[in-house]
């Protein structure tokens, strides 16, 4: 059990980075197309919430980071828990 909620806090935690990474690109995006002159169309994905970014981008940011969490889950879940490599860091006790 106390795997799996170590693992779903790592899946929280690459989500919310895939939101701010989300965020940060779409103001560079907006930034730029307003200095160049361009038009910004509006994306809608899951029938809401309007953004400049195209769906495929906004769909793989989210998967990018569900994946991602869940890889550095089961990582950091083998090196801190199954080989104790933390004992090496330092104020390892």
């Amino acid at each position: 059990m106390k795997k799996y909620v170590y693992i779903f806090a790592w899946l929280v935690l690459a989500m919310m980075l895939s939101f701010i990474a989300h965020a940060v690109i779409e103001i560079g995006y907006i930034k730029y197309a307003l200095g160049a002159g361009l038009t910004i169309t509006d994306y809608t994905v899951f029938g809401y919430a309007y953004c400049a970014l195209p769906a495929w981008l906004q769909i793989g940011l989210l998967i990018l980071g569900i994946i991602g969490g869940y890889f550095a889950g089961v990582y950091f879940w083998r090196i801190i828990y199954v080989e104790k490599r933390y004992r090496h860091w330092p104020n390892g006790k």
